[in-house]
């Protein structure tokens, strides 16, 4: 299949003495992706750690976004959440990378129970980013759950606030 071809050739572009670092580090990409696409997130997350150090391009702001992801889906929010912020800051030259990183920023925002900086990020996302159609589509979709639970919220509480 192509998958294990591919594997295959990575693992032998990284390995060769005569692959330029640009080269090494694509492959170490696409060996992130596979282990990524199969769950295999510590292998995942050697291989973007190898990118990020090797490269700066649109490969690694990707390997930046999927390293934040993966501490995410690990239910390690804090570094999740640290990660996706710093994304930012050094991704800025690719806006789709950090529409993804402020996606997920407002997920953790979410979780951690803190859905006013999630309301934030996704505000922002939607007034600064103007680029793939889909990923504005998700960020309106979460905005407005977000600010309907929100609105839950602060009805709790003004009818908890109101029976005492």
């Amino acid at each position: 299949d192509n998958t294990q071809a591919l594997y295959t050739y990575a693992n032998k572009v990284t390995q060769s003495s005569r692959a330029t670092e640009l080269q090494r580090a694509t492959a170490h990409f696409y060996l992130g992706k596979i282990a990524y696409d199969q769950a295999n997130y510590d292998e995942a997350l050697n291989a973007f750690e190898q990118v990020v150090a090797m490269s700066d391009n649109e490969q690694t702001a990707e390997a930046r976004y999927l390293i934040a992801d993966i501490y995410y889906k690990k239910r390690n929010l804090d570094k999740a959440q640290e990660l996706t912020i710093s994304a930012n800051q050094e991704s800025s030259a690719y806006p789709f990378w950090i529409a993804k990183s402020v996606l997920l920023l407002a997920e953790v925002f979410a979780e951690k129970g803190d859905l006013y900086n999630a309301r934030a990020a996704l505000e922002a996302l939607l007034e600064n980013y103007d680029g793939d159609q889909e990923l504005i589509s998700q960020a309106q979709r979460r905005l407005g759950e977000i600010n309907r639970m929100i609105d839950q919220n602060s009805k709790l509480s003004s009818e908890s606030g109101s029976n005492n």
